[in-house]
């Protein structure tokens, strides 16, 4: 079975991506940080079958170190710095089970697939267009930086280096400021190329992406309802830690 073939054996509908974005939200604070794990393994097997494994095991690696440090720490007397860096610890750890389901979402869903779901739910085009401007807009952002960061190192400009470490200003001006002034340009070039795609007018447009719900689709609809009822039905939690 090829790549291709494979991710549309498990391709999701956006309108379930899109539940499953607003269930991972809804247990960030509200729900104790076990249900938020839950998320994250659903989360990480969706990006395994999409072939994204390093992003996994970067995710995996930064929020367990999160986590180890902040139950390190929590019961040291460190000052006000160290509660600074204690709430940073926290505030990372119960954010990025949901980052990383954004993240499955914005990178697998196409516009014109995100456009038919918007569309099959009647949702207005003052609604639909800064979303479709905001998924475009962070792979856009990322590409920039890529190509700003391979112009540096080709002027011999790098991150560790002896160079950097000496005037690392200059790094900054030279990284920083080209990237802010793309970002500036992007969201206006998006914006512009919505419009003129006609997506302001509203008169109902066709569209050639086919989406439906399949059994993959039915799965994680039933995994992500599972855990709201175990969350809002206390009695069905039985034993489960409410860290």
């Amino acid at each position: 079975m090829t790549k291709q073939s494979r991710n549309l054996a498990f391709a999701l509908d956006p309108r379930t991506k899109l539940f499953l974005a607003a269930v991972a939200n809804g247990m960030i604070f509200s729900a104790p940080l076990v249900y938020s794990l839950l998320m994250v393994v659903v989360a990480s097997i969706l990006l395994l079958l999409e072939g994204k494994w390093k992003f996994v095991c970067a995710f995996f690696f930064v929020y367990l170190t999160a986590g180890f440090f902040f139950d390190f720490v929590k019961n040291l007397d460190i000052g006000t710095s160290g509660t600074i860096i204690l709430a940073s610890l926290f505030l990372m750890y119960r954010i990025m089970p949901a980052c990383a389901v954004l993240y499955y979402v914005i990178t697998t869903t196409k516009v014109n697939e995100f456009l038919a779901c918007m569309s099959r739910m009647h949702v207005s085009n003052k609604v639909t267009i800064p979303l479709i401007v905001m998924i475009r807009f962070f792979p856009t952002v990322y590409d920039e930086s890529r190509a700003i960061g391979n112009a540096m190192r080709m002027r011999g400009i790098r991150l560790f280096s002896l160079r950097t470490l000496k005037n690392p200003v200059a790094f900054l001006e030279y990284r920083l400021v080209p990237l802010l002034v793309s970002i500036t340009k992007i969201g206006d070039e998006l914006s512009i190329a919505a419009v003129t795609r006609g997506l302001s007018t509203d008169t109902k447009r066709t569209c050639v992406a086919t989406i439906g719900f399949c059994w993959a689709d039915a799965v994680v609809c039933a995994y992500c309802i599972v855990v709201v009822l175990f969350y809002v039905i206390p009695g069905l939690t039985g034993n489960l830690p409410s860290v």
